[in-house]
């Protein structure tokens, strides 16, 4: 091989990797995957346990709005009787760290901020209310999960007997 053929062969290898997404860039492009999964219209029925052990049945709606490593996600939950609320969880992926950060907003005055990480099609964030929070609970953990035509959100406490627990199994309309 001559100096000439082999520079050239070099320059081709350099393109050829340049061309090439890097690793940031095709995690990147999973996470905006993973939050337009998320996005569209999604309605079930979950239960609240408050920490009292006292259970709520609730039907709810949400809508997912995806834009590139954001995601909104907007609702509300009722019961058979009066009671009804708006929830809304507002996400963004930081691709230099892999993490998501964002809030959780309740309209009966829940207020928390969120971080975690993904970990195949289960979203875990760390849920920690903010001194907004009418009534502080113990830090929890805030799980999204997505199955094929639906979502679950898990919310847990972190300690037994305080706070609230959330199910809801939710399936696209």
């Amino acid at each position: 091989m001559t100096r000439h053929s082999m520079a050239t062969a070099c320059v081709a290898a350099a393109l050829l990797l340049l061309a090439q997404p890097g690793a940031a860039e095709q995690e990147a492009g999973r996470e905006t995957d993973f939050l337009r999964s998320l996005e569209g219209r999604f309605s079930g029925n979950g239960t609240l346990q408050s920490a009292g052990g006292g259970r709520r049945s609730l039907k709810c709606r949400f809508d997912g709005d995806q834009q590139g490593a954001r995601l909104s996600l907007g609702g509300s939950c009722r019961t058979a009787l009066i009671f009804s609320t708006a929830i809304r969880i507002e996400l963004r992926h930081d691709p230099a760290t892999g993490r998501y950060a964002g809030s959780f907003r309740e309209s009966t005055g829940t207020a928390a901020d969120l971080g975690g990480r993904r970990q195949g099609e289960r979203l875990t964030l760390a849920f920690t209310e903010t001194a907004e929070s009418v009534r502080p609970n113990p830090p929890a953990t805030l799980t999204i999960t997505r199955r094929q035509g639906s979502i679950t959100l898990t919310l847990r406490g972190s300690k037994p007997g305080q706070g609230q627990n959330l199910d809801l199994a939710l399936r696209e309309e």
